[in-house]
């Protein structure tokens, strides 16, 4: 295991994680998992490892509605999965940043890194954590997609038929239900869940790394969610690493590291570096 078990808990339901402490002073990372993520999933547990050995905290957690609990990597409870949504992505986020007044106090910037679909609640909690006066250094996008809308039209209306859609994880040959109101998001993806006014509000730096040989999410989304940050700045950056997948030719269980996931690393922690140095300057 990568750190210590560090669950937050109230009425909305039970977050999972891992926090990694890289010692006193150190930024922190926080790892949103995307659609079917957790963070026993992969390369995520190395991710922290190797963040850790880099002089960066982090912390890696199940959505309260993931269906999947502790470590474990099975979808365990499907009532709770059916019921997943951004809304609730984005709240569990909140609840996360929240807590940072307690367990993490310590570290003077906060970074958040998301993959995959995880990066919709992302860009929304980032906007209400700045809305909120809460401090976020920076927002690393990884193979993020631009949209909700993203789905097989025979299957959204087949899902809006029935008001679920049991869709086959291949992994684990489970039917997973995609619930009703995760559809109505996806419906009102132009005005309610619009990716593209939401991450053009943002006024903190942006990594966007993504691979060109992703067989999941087309790296045409990382150009895209590039292409609407206002104003970007000097640390605001797009990164397309060849060669690499969705999961950056890396698969789960973890074997071992690839080329592409130490490319996408080392991007990260130069970046991170590069972002405090002017602070830790004398």
């Amino acid at each position: 295991m990568a750190g210590n078990k560090l669950s937050i808990r109230d009425a909305q339901g039970t977050i999972d994680g891992v926090y990694c402490d890289a010692g006193p002073d150190s930024p922190l990372v926080i790892i949103i998992n995307g659609h079917n993520g957790f963070y026993n999933y992969g390369m995520f547990p190395y991710i922290q490892r190797h963040l850790r050995e880099h002089g960066i905290s982090s912390y890696s957690f199940n959505f309260s509605h993931g269906g999947v609990n502790g470590d474990s990597d099975y979808f365990e409870d499907l009532e709770k999965y059916e019921q997943n949504c951004m809304r609730l992505e984005t709240e569990d986020l909140m609840r996360v940043l929240h807590s940072l007044a307690g367990s993490f106090s310590h570290h003077p910037a906060i970074f958040l890194l998301a993959h995959s679909l995880g990066g919709v609640p992302t860009i929304f909690g980032t906007k209400k954590a700045i809305a909120e006066k809460i401090n976020i250094s920076g927002v690393i996008l990884v193979s993020a997609v631009k949209t909700l809308d993203f789905w097989p039209r025979a299957m959204i209306r087949e899902w809006a038929l029935a008001g679920v859609f049991y869709k086959k994880n291949n992994r684990t040959k489970q039917d997973l239900p995609q619930g009703f109101e995760f559809l109505q998001e996806i419906v009102k993806c132009d005005t309610h869940w619009n990716v593209q006014q939401a991450i053009g509000t943002l006024t903190v730096p942006i990594l966007i790394i993504h691979g060109d040989d992703d067989e999941a999410v087309p790296p045409e989304h990382a150009k895209a969610l590039f292409s609407w940050i206002h104003n970007p700045g000097a640390h605001t950056r797009l990164q397309i690493i060849s060669g690499a997948t969705h999961t950056y030719n890396t698969k789960h269980p973890f074997e071992k590291t690839s080329d592409a996931l130490d490319t996408l690393l080392a991007t990260v922690v130069d970046w991170i570096r590069e972002l405090l140095k002017p602070v830790n300057t004398p």
